[in-house]
């Protein structure tokens, strides 16, 4: 049988390989093992995640790694999602960069006026001494 359905065009098998799954999916539900099947790809994906964040991680393991989430569908659709989230944060980190940038120009107009301050006062006091001991 499995002979006979690999002769169908792709997009058969495809479909038939599809409808397996769906199947597979219902039949776990039905039967209370969808939540253990979901447990296990949890345990998984971090486990995956420990590999990669490891300071000993090979990189045929980031081959290995990468070639199974990229190959994975769900995986696309989280880097549509993760691509906004990218985007999010580079605009919050370019107002924080221009809101640190006007604080620092601020900062820095304090300092002259605090010199300014320094100087005039500096000038005010020889200017008083100089007077008198002049007198």
């Amino acid at each position: 049988m499995i002979a006979a359905l690999r002769s169908f065009p792709s997009k058969m098998f495809l479909f038939l390989d599809a409808v397996l799954r769906a199947a597979f999916l219902k039949k776990c539900k039905e039967v209370g093992l969808l939540n253990d099947l979901f447990e296990e790809l949890l345990d998984k994906l971090h486990l995956i995640q420990e590999r990669l964040m490891d300071e000993t991680t090979s990189e045929s393991d980031y081959e290995e790694i990468g070639t199974s989430l990229f190959d994975c569908r769900l995986f696309e659709d989280t880097f549509a999602y993760f691509q906004a989230v990218l985007e999010k944060k580079i605009h919050l980190f370019e107002e924080k960069r221009l809101q640190l940038k006007e604080e620092i120009e601020l900062l820095h107009n304090l300092k002259q006026t605090l010199c300014s301050l320094q100087e005039n006062r500096d000038l005010s006091s020889s200017s008083t001494s100089v007077s008198s001991l002049s007198s």
